[in-house]
């Protein structure tokens, strides 16, 4: 009988050890695949956004005292009229040209103030009602692009639904997912506020829900100091409630696309025609970038050690494991070099006996691991803030690659070792002490 035969007729006899081998290799081969794709993952996300926003470069108005008029006297008091330049659509337009910016965003946070007129908020300790009998006003933040701001940045929200706000929305929002939950709303679904400063009503659609506000503020005095009442809609919408001709922003962040360049691309921005000689105040920071990279690179991190730690540890348990199961077959090989099988055949059947195991566990690890690719997705975007669509999970065929070969190396040393310690006695040496 050839040595293939008897590793085939050894697996069947030996059922429980092989099951037991099997789900070691599969739980091993399974969590390095996972370590690595976390590894890999966070690179390249990390990557991505450093291009995207590597730093950012504000561009504000300068509010020193000489861009003011003199003081005219109100109801309120004295009031002041700036004078000065604001940032318009045609400087956006001329600062999005530049080679080297990635992107803008501008936001205004409790720049509308919202009634719910089709759905409700949580309420507060106290109700107070200015908007008409249409309920208490909720601040929104009013931004171009919400993806870039600073909450959900530092991982204080989380987009679990839909999409950002972008700079070419009109009248889109974002609502929390309590709120959401609460009125039963969803993507794609349509809410109606009234805006007391310009007496409207203005309907929005939901384009994104975000998490983050579970637990904040539930014992709030009143609803707009409520943190999932709160929410984000776009600057578009905002321009045309004023019906406003032109757009005229307070500050601007550009995110160009690498830290080093930074001062140049700040020069470049401040000498363009639209820009020069503007009453602009100019600031470079990289803040935002290292909220992102910073857990991103931890994450790396853990991937990292974790496939060193499944190495070395999965190592050390196999070769244990097999050393305990071949040195229990003295008698067997002892047996077969008596009847003429060499030292090589014999570890042949024994290499063999461990690929018949360790092939199927390759097939369940694979499988294993691309059903929680997902999970492993969602897991990484929580714990980075970055949105689950940047970041790819999937398991890669070098990865395959480097896990079983590596596998397989391992493998096979282990079984020479552990047949050293057999295969060294002689076969007369064997059998007596079997006796």
């Amino acid at each position: 009988m050839n040595f293939f035969k008897r590793a085939v007729l050894c697996c069947g006899r030996q059922k429980i050890r092989g099951v037991i081998l099997l789900l070691l290799f599969t739980a091993l081969a399974t969590m390095a695949l996972i370590a690595l794709s976390v590894s890999h993952a966070s690179a390249e996300s990390s990557a991505d956004m450093k291009k995207t926003i590597g730093a950012s470069i504000r561009i504000a108005l300068d509010e020193s005292r000489e861009n003011f008029g003199p003081g005219q006297q109100t109801e309120g008091g004295v009031a002041y009229q700036y004078n000065g330049d604001y940032i318009t659509q045609e400087i956006i337009d001329a600062i999005s040209k530049v080679a080297g910016v990635t992107g803008y965003s501008a936001e205004t946070e409790s720049g509308y103030w919202g009634a719910a007129v089709n759905f409700d908020y949580f309420p507060g300790a106290f109700q107070i009602d200015y908007s008409g009998g249409r309920g208490q006003p909720v601040p929104y933040t009013v931004t171009f692009n919400s993806q870039l701001s600073r909450k959900f940045l530092n991982g204080t929200y989380t987009l679990t639904a839909g999409r950002h706000i972008g700079p070419k929305d009109s009248f889109a929002a974002l609502i929390s997912k309590e709120l959401a939950d609460k009125n039963q709303l969803s993507v794609g679904d349509r809410i109606t506020m009234y805006d007391l400063d310009t007496d409207s009503e203005n309907t929005f659609e939901i384009v994104g829900i975000f998490s983050g506000t579970e637990g904040m503020s539930k014992n709030a005095m009143m609803a707009d100091g409520i943190a999932a009442n709160q929410g984000y809609i776009d600057g578009n919408s905002y321009q045309k409630m004023w019906k406003e001709t032109t757009l005229e922003l307070g500050s601007l962040d550009v995110y160009i696309d690498s830290a080093e360049n930074a001062d140049n691309l700040l020069s470049i921005l401040q000498n363009l025609p639209e820009l020069k000689g503007k009453t602009f105040t100019y600031s470079v920071n990289t803040e935002n970038f290292d909220l992102i990279s910073d857990p991103l690179s931890s994450l790396r991190a853990m991937g990292n050690t974790a496939v060193l730690a499944v190495t070395a540890a999965g190592a050390a348990l196999v070769t244990f494991l097999l050393f305990l199961r071949t040195r229990g077959r003295k008698r067997e090989a002892g047996i077969l070099m008596a009847l003429g099988r060499s030292k090589g055949n014999i570890v042949l059947q024994f290499l063999t006996e461990t690929i018949l195991t360790a092939v199927p566990a390759a097939w369940a690890s694979w499988g294993f691991s691309a059903l929680l690719s997902e999970r492993i997705r969602d897991f990484l975007a929580g714990q980075s803030s970055i949105e689950a669509s940047r970041l790819h999970t999937a398991i890669r065929p070098a990865d395959l690659a480097a896990v079983y070969g590596f596998g397989a190396l391992i493998l096979v040393l282990a079984v020479l070792l552990a047949s050293v310690t057999v295969l060294r006695m002689k076969p007369g040496r064997i059998l007596s002490k079997m006796e």
